[in-house]
């Protein structure tokens, strides 16, 4: 059993570590909205590209997407699941070309995220 101080200490020293790995500062209401409509608008030309490039409709697309901001592999969601609603895989090329996609839509919402930041 943990002293009464060593357990104090460990709780303040872990308080810490977590308020040191702070997220990004909260952006002002302009940002906020900036930000909504940067992700409206980038997650929308998302599915348009993979849309082209997998023949698939936009809703199937769009069940592949996780709700809300997750950590996990958007582009290789998107990938399965319109392996499972179609009944097979796609190219390489085409997983190629989705992963690719991802990948420019990560870059686009990092940039909307500062760019939020700084209104």
């Amino acid at each position: 059993m943990m002293w009464p101080a060593r357990r104090w200490a460990l709780a303040l020293l872990m308080a810490f570590a977590m308020g040191a790995q702070a997220a990004e500062p909260m952006p002002s209401p302009a940002g906020a909205a900036h930000l909504k409509a940067e992700r409206v608008r980038i997650e929308r030309a998302f599915v348009d590209e993979v849309v082209g490039i997998a023949g698939a409709s936009a809703a199937q697309v769009r069940r592949g997407i996780p709700d809300g901001p997750r950590i996990t592999d958007t582009g290789r969601r998107v990938i399965e699941s319109l392996e499972h609603q179609i009944g097979r895989p796609l190219s390489d090329d085409q997983r190629a070309a989705i992963q690719a996609a991802d990948a420019r839509r990560e870059a686009a919402l990092a940039r909307a995220r500062a760019e939020a930041a700084r209104r």
